[in-house]
C-alpha cells in the first residue's frame, strides 16, 4: 500500500512538473526570437512524456496543469503592460493552448499506446506469446494530419470572424505587414516592380497553410522524442516500431490532396481552407516519402552520407522544392507500394 501511494505521488509530481515545463516552453513564443520559437515548438513534449512514460492519469494531469499555467503566465505578462491584465484574455489563451496543443498531444500519445479493439488485452500476453498489437503508424499519421488541419481551419475561421469577414481580415493583415516590409526594403533594397501590398497579402494567405503543415511536423517530432525518452528510461510500454517501413498513408488521401489543391485556387476563405488541407496532406506525404528513402536505402553503402545530405538540406536550407519532391515520392508510394516492390525484388534475388 505504501509503495502504491509513493508511486502515485511520484507520478503526480512528474506530471505536474511536466505541465509547468510545457507552459514555460510555450510562453517563450512571445519573445519572437528564433531560439525562443524553436523551444516553444517543444511545448507538447513534456505532456507526451508524462502520458507515454507514466500513464493516462499523469498525461491528463500534465495537460491540465500546463493549460492552467499558460493562462496564469499570460495574465502576469499582461499585468506588466500599460493596458493592464485581463482575466478573460488570459483564460482564452489557456483554453487555446489546451485545445490546440495539449489535447492533440494527449490524443496522439494515447493512440500510440492503445491497442485496437480486436487486439488482445494486456493481461492475456504471456511469456512466449505473440507480441501485442498496437495502432499502426498509419493511424497515428492520419490522426495527426486531421488534428493539424482542423486546428488550422478553426483558427483561420475564428480570425476571419473576429475581423468581420475575409476581406476585412486580409486588409488588416495588409495594414500590419506592409510597414514591416517597407522597413525591410529600406535596409535591403528589393527588385523593382514589387508591390509590397500584394506581397503582404500573399504572405497572409500563405501563413495558415504553412502553420498547419508545421504543426503536423511539430506534433510528430515531439511524439518521436517523447517515445525515445520513454524507451531510454525503460518506460515505453510498447515495442519500438520500424518507422521507415511502417509509416504510410492510405491511397485514399491521394485524390483528397488533388481535390484540395484544386479548390485552393478558387480564392477567398474556401481557398485558404482548402490550402490548409492540401498543405497538411502534402506534409504527411512528404514524411512518407522520407520514410521511403530511409527504407529503400538500407542496402546502400553510403546510406548515412546520403541521409545526412538530405537532412542538411531539409533543416538548414529548407528549399520548398525538396519537400515537394518528397511529397511526390510519398504519393508514388501510396499508389505503387514502392517499399513492398523493393522487398519483393530483394526476396526474389535471394
Amino acid at each position: 500500500m505504501i509503495n502504491r501511494v509513493s508511486s502515485s505521488s511520484a507520478a503526480f509530481a512528474a506530471a505536474a512538473g511536466a505541465g509547468l515545463a510545457s507552459a514555460l516552453l510555450f510562453s517563450l513564443v512571445t519573445q519572437a526570437t528564433f531560439a525562443a520559437i524553436a523551444l516553444a515548438y517543444l511545448s507538447p513534449l513534456p505532456i507526451m512524456i508524462a502520458m507515454i512514460g507514466f500513464g493516462r492519469a499523469a498525461g491528463v494531469t500534465a495537460g491540465a496543469v500546463a493549460s492552467l499555467a499558460v493562462g496564469v503566465i499570460a495574465y502576469l505578462q499582461q499585468a506588466q503592460q500599460e493596458s493592464g491584465a485581463s482575466a478573460g484574455a488570459a483564460a482564452i489563451t489557456g483554453a487555446t493552448f489546451a485545445l490546440a496543443l495539449a489535447a492533440p498531444a494527449l490524443w496522439l500519445s494515447f493512440l500510440a499506446l492503445t491497442q485496437p479493439k480486436e487486439a488482445r488485452a494486456p493481461g492475456e500476453l504471456r511469456a512466449g506469446a505473440a507480441p501485442q498489437e498496437f495502432h499502426p503508424l498509419e493511424r497515428l499519421l492520419a490522426a495527426a494530419i486531421a488534428i493539424s488541419a482542423t486546428v488550422g481551419v478553426v483558427a483561420t475561421i475564428v480570425a476571419t470572424a473576429r475581423h468581420g469577414g475575409f476581406a476585412a481580415a486580409l486588409a488588416h493583415a495588409d495594414a500590419t505587414l506592409t510597414p514591416v516590409l517597407e522597413a525591410l526594403a529600406a535596409e535591403t533594397p528589393l527588385p523593382q516592380g514589387i508591390d509590397l501590398h500584394k506581397m503582404a497579402r500573399l504572405m497572409a494567405l500563405a501563413a495558415p497553410p504553412a502553420i498547419a503543415a508545421s504543426t503536423l511536423l511539430m506534433l510528430l517530432a515531439n511524439l518521436w522524442l517523447a517515445a525515445r525518452a520513454a524507451q531510454i528510461s525503460s518506460l515505453l510500454p510498447r515495442p519500438w516500431p520500424d518507422i521507415p517501413r511502417e509509416l504510410r498513408l492510405s491511397r485514399i488521401y491521394v485524390p483528397a490532396l488533388v481535390v484540395a489543391i484544386g479548390v485552393s485556387f478558387v480564392g477567398g476563405l474556401a481557398g485558404v481552407v482548402s490550402a490548409i488541407v492540401a498543405a497538411t496532406l502534402a506534409m504527411g506525404f512528404a514524411l512518407q516519402g522520407l520514410a521511403v528513402v530511409h527504407d529503400v536505402s538500407r542496402s546502400l553503402k553510403y546510406r548515412t552520407l546520403l541521409l545526412g545530405f538530405i537532412y542538411f538540406g531539409l533543416v538548414l536550407l529548407a528549399p520548398p522544392w525538396l519537400l515537394i519532391a518528397f511529397a511526390a515520392i510519398g504519393v508514388a508510394e501510396s499508389i505503387f507500394s514502392l517499399r513492398a516492390r523493393k522487398r519483393n525484388s530483394l526476396t526474389r534475388k535471394t
